[in-house]
This record gives structure tokens, C-alpha cells and sequence, in this order.
């Protein structure tokens, strides 16, 4: 009997061995995937604006949605070494149809251009859907709200996105820097 037991116990570890084989690779761990961020149906994916002044390839560039200054003058080919560096917000969010200039020091950038980082701001009071849209965490129902809102009654203070109850303090908090009243 022991030398069966002694036989059986080789047997037994190489059939549990092909059991664990069995049961670890029988069905693959499920996917999950998670859903890219898209641009809401009413949002246009891209944004084509105009990058001019001390830039490798000055032009017209377009761009994804939700895209920044810094990505349309990387799509130029990056400023010129006689660029004024800090005269551009760089961070600031792209809106269709913007003139992004590039001058060198101590030159002013032509009227409508987004030469400085008030000029790169969404008007709420003349913003189209798709601009408000294009602001972190406003939706197409959230842009909806504030034109309505702003056909009742024109925005004095960025401050009444929030105190109208338009959009929550988080969103508020994201995208007071990026509007203005005008």
C-alpha cells in the first residue's frame, strides 16, 4: 500500500498541476473599457485659428477641440528665437476662428489678436454655444442656460455664472480665469 500511495502522490501533483493550469488560463480577465472623451455633439471636434508673428510657419492651423495656445504655436513650428516669450499666454484654451500673435519684445500686438491673456478669454455676454461648450465642464445644457440667461439680462460679473446658479463652484472655479464680461 505505501508503494501505491508513493506512485499516486507524482500522479495526483501533476494532475493538480494541470487543474491550476486549466483554471488560470481557461477565460481571459474582461476588459473594461473606458469611453474616450469626445466633443459633445454640438461642440465642433476641431478649431482652426491663425498663428502669426515671430513664428517658424506662420498660418492657419487646425487643431482639436479643447486644445491650447501652446499647441497651435507647436503647430506653427514654435516661436523664433526674436519672440517675446511671455507675451503670450500659452495656457490659455483655443476658440475658433482666434488670432494667435507672437510678438517680439516691446511690440504690441494688433487689435483682435490673442496677444495677451485677457484677449483669449470667452465673452459670455457674445460667446456662441459651441464657445461655451468648448470651457471645461460646460455642457450643451449649461450653454444653453447661460444664453438664456444672457438674453434676459446681459452678464455685469463673471461672478453671476455662479450666483444666477448657472454652473456649480466646481465648474466655476475651472473656468472664472477663462471668461470675461467684456
Amino acid at each position: 500500500m505505501p508503494r501505491l500511495l508513493l506512485l499516486l502522490v507524482p500522479v495526483l501533483a501533476v494532475a493538480g498541476a494541470g487543474i491550476g493550469v486549466v483554471t488560470r488560463h481557461s477565460d481571459p480577465p474582461p476588459v473594461v473599457e473606458t469611453p474616450e472623451a469626445s466633443p459633445s455633439p454640438t461642440a465642433p471636434a476641431f478649431v482652426v485659428v491663425d498663428v502669426v508673428g515671430a513664428v517658424a510657419r506662420p498660418g492657419v492651423v487646425r487643431l482639436p477641440t479643447g486644445s491650447r495656445v501652446l499647441d497651435a504655436l507647436l503647430a506653427a513650428g514654435g516661436m523664433t528665437g526674436d519672440a517675446d516669450l511671455f507675451a503670450v499666454n500659452k495656457a490659455a484654451l483655443l476658440r475658433d476662428g482666434m488670432r494667435i500673435y507672437v510678438p517680439k519684445p516691446g511690440e504690441a500686438p494688433p487689435a483682435g489678436s490673442a496677444g495677451t491673456p485677457a484677449e483669449t478669454k470667452v465673452d459670455v455676454n457674445r460667446a456662441s454655444e459651441a464657445e461655451l461648450v468648448a470651457l471645461p465642464g460646460v455642457g450643451p445644457s449649461t450653454a444653453s442656460r447661460i444664453l438664456r440667461s444672457r438674453q434676459q439680462r446681459p452678464f455685469a460679473r463673471v461672478e453671476e455664472l455662479q450666483t444666477r446658479g448657472l454652473v456649480t463652484a466646481r465648474v466655476y472655479a475651472d473656468i472664472k480665469d477663462l471668461v470675461t464680461t467684456r
